[in-house]
């Protein structure tokens, strides 16, 4: 017993002096991270200290002084990068964590020697690491080319198409530079842009037979809305229901999928060209002895009030159709009706076993309830976005193409949310061999594209991160008209939404993000998902549950703007560097088995029929915010399998490589920082890599 106590003690006494020892080397890596540095400033002639020349910095922080330039000299610049404002004459010199020396450089304003660049186009970019020198040396130059110009070179005195003499031919060079010299860039080709828009017998509001739009290129995109003139386009006894890239009418097709190079109007295209030809295409309106109706003041909806849902209607006069009693396959709405606008279609108007194709006027803003329930053979509609009263009953479920055209410009051009088209059209002129990551905000956020395509040579990568709520099986089977032999689509859903998992649900955000491109919804059978038209609806008028759900109605339209936070590649690129906030409980598990096996292994099908790859991997999660019995490899195991054995396609991916620390999120469980987003692209690349190499883990054997 006393030998016992003695050898509690023992251990008691050595764990003590252990964590003592911690203690304090803790408490010395605390002091280290708080020590000081000295940084001294020595100007050369011509500039003065005013006061201190030698400071004591705290780690980290910024050492700032004040310069005098004697009149008759020139600030040349300091030799540690440090920040000069001439105004104030304050230098600062930010996060020191070592001893420094800045030496000041200036010259007599007679010794300064001054050196430029000049571009020969706005849309390339040119500059240079100095602009002004005291004395000669050499000086860093870089050149910039977009894909579709041409870098023919540096040239000095003049540019090459004035007689200016070629120096280089490289992009990034080193000159050295001994007098006042500009340099100039070089480049080839066309910054601007023109869509010729042919009105195949249709003339504009001011009678012309065509139309011009202009636009620049940029350096994400050269695209270009196409709702500029929708709405100007008239041609007597016809309505406008999309474009092609080669003269068509539309009752010569069973579908608008079927029309060549067919695009909807409005939204945006990419022009890849000096010029695109666009051709309205005309569908003849039906005659006016095809449908009963009646002449009413209806409500029409002109704003909606977030929060409350409250409306703001103006009574209009307008046509309201009773009945159609026409035997046509197709039926052309016409837009008015005894020369007043069509604005609804009442329920049980359209009963007919023979009709297949409808085309909605723009003037329409109600579709009730069974409007075209008795249409048992209905399986395409044009519809514009002016529609705002529509529900799942309005339209069969035979339904399964729909053509959604704008009559308004976008709500969310420019933002996060709307920048879905950046994918789409990245998607549709990717050309050979892409790679394709199909996920929630978890890959929105947590990709670097250029890193994967420098580590996956030969791939255009397109990140498909859009928001959990959005159904990845509409996307998945999206991207499954474009794909091909040697293309790639990795599907890496957020494991707890049934959305990312397979649900074939719509969700009003999906028109958020695609608003820009409602071509999209032409490439999916729309019979194969729920809820679309009162998605649309609680999108254009908000939804009484939701009160995040701000309307588009009561949102102002603008003109196409590239999405600030979005790069080519689809990433989200807002400056992610810092760490989450502390959060409470760490409660989340795998319990909750979410995956639907059958829509996602029915998607596999349409890539199989086409050669490309289907895979399946993770998104990412903050690991702090799993249960502790749920954070550990068996569960990371079980989980995988689960998935593996559910679906007909590879799963390349272990949940736990992206089950990540918390330091690599940023401002959700969800969301990876830069750092996280770079160590998941690597996984991601390492997982692809090895099944390309090997093959599917799990068919070893077979």
């Amino acid at each position: 017993m006393y030998t016992d106590k003695l050898k509690f003690i023992f251990v008691f006494l050595a764990v003590l002096v252990l964590l003592l020892c911690s203690c304090g080397s803790a408490a010395q890596e605390r002091r280290e991270d708080n020590y000081t540095v000295k940084v001294m400033l020595r100007p050369e002639e011509g500039v003065s200290v005013e006061g201190d020349s030698i400071l004591d910095v705290s780690s980290g922080h910024t050492a700032t002084f004040r310069l005098k330039i004697e009149d008759g000299y020139t600030y040349i610049g300091n030799s540690a990068g440090a920040e000069y404002d001439s105004e104030t004459g304050r230098l600062r010199l930010h996060d020191v964590y070592a001893p420094e020396t800045i030496d000041i450089f200036a010259a007599r304003d007679e010794d300064v020697i001054a050196f430029s660049v000049k571009s020969n186009n706005p849309a390339a970019a040119a500059y240079s690491d100095k602009s002004l020198l005291a004395y000669p040396g050499e000086v860093g130059v870089f050149a910039e080319c977009p894909d579709y110009l041409t870098f023919e070179g540096w040239s000095e005195d003049g540019f090459l198409e004035d007689g200016g003499r070629l120096v280089s031919e490289s992009l990034d060079d080193v000159v050295f530079v001994d007098s006042d010299l500009t340099l100039y860039a070089n480049f080839k080709g066309f910054s601007e842009y023109r869509i010729i828009y042919n009105l195949c017998g249709g003339k504009t509001a001011d009678g012309e037979d065509e139309y011009t739009a202009l636009g620049s290129y940029n350096e994400i995109y050269a695209m270009q809305q196409t709702l500029e003139s929708n709405g100007s386009f008239i041609k007597e006894g016809y309505t406008a229901v999309g474009y092609s890239l080669e003269p068509a009418e539309y009752e010569n097709y069973r579908s608008a999928n079927d029309i060549p190079g067919f695009s909807n109007m409005g939204g945006v295209c990419k022009v890849t060209g000096e010029s695109l030809e666009l051709n309205v295409v005309w569908a003849k309106n039906s005659p006016e002895r095809d449908f009963i109706y009646d002449i009413e003041s209806v409500p029409v909806i002109k704003d909606v009030f977030p929060g409350s849902l409250a409306q703001k209607t103006e009574m209009t006069e307008g046509a309201v159709i009773k009945a159609y009693v026409g035997t046509d396959t197709l039926a052309v709405i016409p837009e008015a009706l005894d020369g007043k606008p069509v604005l609804a279609i009442s329920s049980g108007a359209f009963e007919s076993d023979t009709l297949e194709r409808v085309v909605i006027p723009k003037s329409v803003v109600t579709v009730e309830k069974n409007a075209f329930s008795g249409c048992p053979e209905l399986y395409e509609t044009v519809i514009f976005d002016s529609v705002c009263e529509v529900y799942d009953e309005s339209f069969p479920d035979t339904l399964k193409t729909v053509v959604l055209n704008a009559q308004r410009l976008p709500v969310y051009s420019g933002e996060v949310e709307g920048s879905f088209c950046v994918k789409y059209e990245r998607l549709r002129t990717a050309g050979d061999n892409f790679i394709a990551v199909v996920s929630g905000s978890s890959s929105l956020n947590g990709l670097d594209g250029e890193l994967f395509e420098e580590l996956m040579p030969g791939y255009t990568v397109i990140n498909y991160g859009t928001n959990a709520a959005n159904p990845s099986l509409f996307f998945l089977e999206a991207i499954s008209k474009y794909a091909n032999k040697g293309d790639i689509v990795v599907h890496a859903p957020e494991y707890s939404s049934s959305a990312s998992m397979g649900l074939n649900e719509f969700h009003a955000k999906v028109f958020r993000g695609n608003e820009q491109c409602y071509d999209i919804f032409r490439d999916v059978d729309i019979s194969n998902y729920t809820h679309f038209w009162d998605c649309f609806r609680k999108f254009q008028i908000g939804d009484p549950g939701d009160n995040s759900l701000v309307p588009a109605m009561h949102q102002s339209g603008k003109p196409y703007q590239l999405p600030a936070d979005i790069n080519k590649y689809g990433d989200r690129s807002v400056p992610r560097k810092s760490v989450r906030g502390s959060f409470g409980g760490s409660t989340e598990t795998f319990d909750k088995f979410r995956l639907n096996a059958d829509n996602l292994n029915g998607i596999y099908k349409k890539y199989l029929e086409s050669g490309a790859e289907l895979l399946f991997s993770f998104g990412t999660f903050d690991k702090s915010r799993l249960s502790p019995s749920s954070a550990v490899q068996s569960e990371y195991d079980k989980f995988t399998e689960k998935c593996a054995q559910a679906l007909d396609f590879p799963v390349i991916s272990n949940i736990g490589t992206y089950i990540m620390d918390h330091q690599n999120f940023f401002d959700s469980e969800w969301h990876p920082n830069e750092e996280g987003a770079r160590i998941r692209t690597e996984n991601l690349v390492k997982d692809l890599k090895e099944y390309l190499l090997n093959g599917d883990p799990e068919k070893k054997g077979d």
